[in-house]
């Protein structure tokens, strides 16, 4: 049996991702509680975060999600469900210096980034692309 990828497409990019939203924003509940619990036995005074607290758990949060699964050959639930893995150009698995990176870079770049699936050969985004990175379509042919 032959392992045999592809490139996945815009649409398989976009599913991954939206099943990823589900997860992240289910965590921003999950930590949000918490730490909104904790903010209450310490400060007492207020049942709600300044805004600039609640933005960074939220910031936080989502980069772990991100940062965490991308690296060491982890895939996110999303990238798991579509068989998509995302690798160097030379074949290794992301170091998590490398997936932070790759972060912030769509993080800046947000919908440009995406759309430049539709223009590349490889169907690479543009942080993918800066860093060296590919997203790949496992399948499996006997």
């Amino acid at each position: 049996m032959n392992n045999k990828f592809t490139y996945p497409g815009i649409f398989s990019r976009l599913m991954s991702f939206t099943y990823d939203i589900f997860l992240v924003v289910a965590l921003w509940f999950l930590f949000g509680f918490i730490f909104l619990g904790l903010y209450i036995l310490i400060f007492s005074g207020n049942d709600y975060f300044p805004p600039p607290i609640g933005a960074l758990i939220i910031f936080l949060t989502t980069a772990g999600y991100y940062v965490y699964f991308w690296s060491n050959g982890r895939n996110t639930l999303g990238m798991s469900t579509w068989n998509h893995e995302i690798i160097t150009d030379n074949g290794e698995r992301l170091s998590a210096n490398l997936a932070l990176k790759r972060f912030l870079l769509y993080l800046v770049l947000s919908i440009i980034a995406m759309s430049w699936i539709v223009f590349d050969k490889e169907n690479r985004c543009l942080p993918d692309k800066i860093l060296g990175l590919k997203i790949i379509k496992k399948r499996t042919a006997s």
